[in-house]
């Protein structure tokens, strides 16, 4: 089977989101894009960076199937480096396909999800970061995570990450050149030099590493498990931030079973509030499996939102006891049902995770979510503007990074010879390279891309 990833082909792919709308764009990219695309359009050239009306013509039956504005980008100046021609035509379903299939009959094969853009990373337009960045910007779902995502895609993470590894390329040299040189014609760097350069570019990564917490909730959302005994009000809450019916609600004990997960946006944060099935022993095997979910949800929560019964308190240390057992991100304890309160109370003066609400009649609900917000910016600052990395991949990497310079400390402190110190820089110097795109493996690549739409 011919390698799809040769790139020496020519492809085309409907660029626009699929169904009704004003106008489709069609894209071809490849070394015959221009020629090919001409086959099927009206006009007998198009000048570079120049839009041009045309109609495009199924030439085998001599007929007009749209008129269209077609647009040619010279290589290298265009998204992928390649030519690229954008036809764009008349929206809806059946003209893009037809024009899809005209360009399909001359020699030009459908692209594969995310191939433009791979086009473009291997063609040196974009790194790896960037790359899928562009994927980022187009799955952004709040501003948050649109910021992030345009950040990465100007370039901004890969000039940090450039930078740290220069300086580690620059270590490695100056060992390589005392290995060829003796210590008369060269002065050797003095090993706390070295180990102090090394420690440098550790903090740095390190830096980045812990940034993990805040990229992935600029990108994914706030994670919120709503947990709680029964009946105390999760869904009814869940309900009323929603202001839908999206969760059913009873007063039997056990309805909620499995986990309900439903999404806000909030000051331009996104957070993902999970219904879970109420916390107690049960005997009901379809139930235990409810409740283990919900201990798997608590343990990837970012915010744990723990609702109690205002009327019922007796339990609540336990309940905070257990979660503890589980995980150490934030617990904002909701004390639902204040309605049913016969007079006021100070239970949730002085500490300012706990907050008195009805989830029932809504009331103190924009406190509520004034909390979350402000508890989530605390602890996760997610509205820093410092560059932040954003997929688990680039953590593992930048950890692998910091483990290989961890362990040329180890060397110099052992006083082992130079070649030992810059293999471990170099394996460092190595996952960087796996972040940018430089040295990272087929199978990593078809599957950042394969998330792609076909028309990126």
């Amino acid at each position: 089977m011919k390698n799809r990833y040769l790139f020496d082909d020519t492809i085309c792919a409907i660029a626009t989101p699929v169904g009704l709308g004003g106008i489709a764009v069609i894209r071809v990219s490849g070394k015959k894009a221009l020629i090919l695309s001409l086959k099927i359009l009206e006009v007998k050239n198009l000048n570079p960076r120049i839009s041009t009306f045309t109609h495009v013509l199924d030439k085998n039956t001599k007929s007009v199937i749209d008129s269209a504005v077609a647009t040619y980008f010279e290589s290298p100046h265009s998204y992928t480096g390649e030519d690229i021609i954008e036809i764009s035509s008349h929206g809806g379903i059946t003209t893009p396909n037809r024009i899809l299939k005209l360009l399909h009959s001359v020699g030009i094969r459908l692209a594969e999800p995310g191939e433009f853009t791979r086009r473009a990373f291997v063609n040196g337009k974009l790194d790896l970061l960037q790359a899928e960045a562009v994927g980022d910007v187009i799955n952004s779902v709040s501003e948050n995570s649109q910021k992030i995502a345009e950040d990465i895609l100007e370039g901004k993470l890969s000039k940090l990450i450039n930078e740290i590894k220069d300086k580690l390329v620059e270590i490695s040299s100056i060992l390589e050149l005392e290995l060829d040189f003796s210590e008369e014609e060269i002065n050797p760097l003095p090993k706390n030099k070295l180990n102090e350069k090394i420690k440098n570019s550790i903090k740095s990564l390190k830096t980045l590493s812990k940034s993990y917490s805040s990229g992935k909730i600029k990108r994914e959302g706030v994670l919120i498990p709503i947990v709680g005994k029964p009946n105390a009000g999760k869904s009814s809450l869940l309900n009323a931030l929603l202001k839908e019916n999206r969760a059913i609600i009873s007063n039997t004990p056990g309805t909620t079973r499995d986990s309900i997960e439903e999404v806000f946006k909030h000051h331009g944060n996104l957070f993902r509030l999970v219904d879970t099935a109420g916390l107690r022993s049960v005997e009901n095997e379809v139930e235990k499996i409810g409740i283990e979910r919900t201990n798997s949800i608590i343990e990837k929560g970012d915010i744990i939102l723990l609702i109690s019964d205002v009327t019922q308190l007796d339990s609540l240390e336990n309940e905070i006891n257990n979660i503890r057992s589980l995980t150490d991100v934030p617990i904002i304890i909701a004390l639902n049902k204040s309605d049913l309160l016969k007079r006021k109370t100070d239970i949730a003066k002085n500490d300012r995770m706990k907050i008195l609400i009805s989830a029932k009649h809504e009331q103190n609900l924009d406190g509520l979510l004034k909390l979350l917000a402000e508890t989530a910016e605390e602890t996760y600052k997610i509205t820093s503007e410092s560059v932040a990395i954003c997929h688990l991949r680039h953590k593992q990497a930048i950890e692998n990074a910091i483990d290989s310079l961890n362990n040329s400390i180890n060397a110099i402190n052992k006083n082992m010879s130079n070649e030992f110190i810059a293999f471990d820089i170099q394996n460092a110097v190595t996952s960087l390279n796996d972040i940018t795109g430089q040295t990272t493996s087929q199978d990593v690549l078809n599957n950042i891309f394969s998330n792609f739409c076909i028309g990126k």
